[in-house]
């Protein structure tokens, strides 16, 4: 009796062990195959983000700031490598390393401007902001149920490797109206994103669905957001929410 009990609890544990994390790779009841506690991957993310903030910036040798940002829209995207190790049947602890490359637009409100013997002419000022950082993150994985769906949640440090900015005035009046030169879109001298913050911490979480592929890989499209914890500007707020989709290929080690 106590044989049978012996071999029925080894017949359990190979069959927990195998099915970690529910993935069911045997290819054959004469094939077993256990399934690895540790992955590696490649990881992709494009998102929407919504930008706040109170952006002064000035024009080259011009004391006073043309304007003020205060609500802008950016297009993060970001490609990196991922490692995670299972430590429980349906819970994973991962580090990953990525790109982040965001391009952001800054809208500021309208003004007229009078000119003598017209009507005002109408313009706005834009501000571009072409940003890429390093990133650094940790995170866990936690299954739902006993489904395949997964819920995650992270933080990641990115480190600032390059800031570059574009300050415009537009005419948005009719289309016969122009600047005294003739020209509609007048690029204001600037001296760059000087105050671009070197590190920013992201929180960041995701929800996805883990499909199992050929035998030691998966797939998981999730749907994602993240905010800035801590200032994108070192002088200013600046603060950045983004919605968006990424996708994970992992292989079994």
């Amino acid at each position: 009796m106590k044989r049978m009990i012996f071999m029925l609890l080894i017949l359990v544990l190979s069959a927990a062990t195998g099915l970690a994390q529910g993935f069911d790779w045997q290819p054959s009841p004469r094939r077993p195959y256990e399934a690895p506690r540790t992955f590696l991957g490649l990881e992709l993310g494009i998102a929407s983000g919504s930008h706040t903030g109170s952006l002064p910036y000035l024009e080259a040798d011009i004391p006073n700031p043309c304007c003020t940002y205060e609500s802008g829209s950016g297009l993060p995207i970001r490609i990196g490598l991922t490692g995670e190790t299972w430590i429980g049947p349906r819970m994973a602890a991962a580090l990953d390393v990525s790109l982040q490359l965001q391009s952001t637009t800054f809208v500021a409100a309208e003004q007229s401007l009078p000119r003598v013997g017209r009507g005002p002419l109408v313009t706005r000022y834009e501000l571009d902001v072409q940003t890429s950082y390093l990133a650094l993150g940790a995170s866990l994985r936690q299954r739902l149920g006993s489904s395949m769906f997964v819920a995650l949640a992270g933080m990641r440090a990115g480190m600032l490797l390059r800031a570059s900015m574009t300050n415009r005035e537009v005419v948005v009046g009719a289309p016969d109206e122009t600047f005294a030169d003739g020209t509609r879109v007048q690029t204001l001298p600037t001296t760059g994103l000087a105050d671009a913050a070197s590190v920013v911490l992201e929180p960041h979480l995701s929800v996805g669905y883990d499909v199992p592929m050929s035998v030691g890989y998966y797939l998981t499209p999730s749907i994602m957001c993240g905010y800035s914890l801590t200032s994108l500007s070192t002088n200013h707020s600046w603060r950045a929410l983004s919605i968006g989709v990424g996708l994970r290929l992992m292989k079994g080690r």
